[in-house]
């Protein structure tokens, strides 16, 4: 029956196994989240860019509409020019004519400017359009692969949580909790070997007559739990790492 020690051991490694894999999890997923919100925010651009052509397009028709108008409006005050007799009102009829030329040439001037920006504008949308098709098309096979590495690792993550689950049915309460507790104020690193007197975990040196104590307990098969004094870690040693820890 396996040693506190070695099970602990054990779940350690099980548990850095599940700490790489949650953090290759969250990265894998990331990148998936980063290609998606990249489409979104091409879409975006794509949706602003048609928005930004309605709007040149609508004003272009309401200014080629008020032109027709005003046109037509010029014609029937020329028409009206052959009737007036009366030279002041002639004068004012010219000079009303005039004005409106005047404002219907800066209105053409506001037309070309608006075909201009359309002309700008209609290639740079179908560029855009083409690269969010092309990027649609290689996220497509991106996520593809991504979610399969996912579904595969969710699959690791859930062996090793039922491998976690066993050892921990096999480990003293307090003892557990007191390993979860290290493990997560040391980084991951809870339980650590101890080679030619120093602790693998902090690299300090242990006294001599803890390194004494820790190997007795092993060599008599105690099973006492040793922590580091100088980083808390639990500590313990295997005579395949060195008969000389205590030195």
């Amino acid at each position: 029956m396996a040693t506190q020690i070695a099970l602990l051991a054990a779940l350690q490694e099980v548990d850095q196994r599940l700490q790489r894999k949650e953090r290759d999890l969250h990265e894998l997923r990331q990148q998936v989240n980063a290609m998606v919100e990249e489409v979104a925010h091409r879409e975006r651009e794509a949706e602003e860019r048609r928005r930004r052509i309605d709007e040149l397009e609508a004003r272009h028709r309401a200014l080629e509409k008020q032109l027709k108008e005003e046109e037509a409006k010029i014609k029937e005050k020329r028409v009206r020019l052959n009737r007036v007799r009366n030279e002041r009102e002639l004068l004012a009829l010219r000079r009303e004519i005039d004005l409106m030329k005047e404002a219907n040439s800066k209105l053409e001037d506001e037309v070309l400017v608006l075909l201009e920006q359309l002309e700008r504008e209609k290639p740079l949308l179908a560029e855009v359009c083409a690269q969010l098709e092309a990027l649609k098309d290689k996220v497509g096979h991106e996520t593809s692969r991504l979610e399969m590495d996912v579904a595969a690792l969710e699959q690791e993550v859930q062996r090793d949580r039922a491998e976690r689950e066993e050892i921990v049915r096999s480990l003293d309460t307090d003892l557990c909790a007191r390993y979860e507790r290290i493990f997560a104020r040391r980084g991951g690193v809870a339980v650590v070997q101890i080679r030619d007197g120093t602790c693998q975990g902090c690299h300090m040196r242990l006294p001599p007559h803890l390194c004494n104590q820790i190997q007795s307990s092993y060599l008599q098969n105690h099973g006492t739990i040793f922590q580091c004094p100088h980083c808390g870690r639990i500590v313990y040693w295997h005579p395949a790492q060195g008969s000389d820890a205590d030195a």
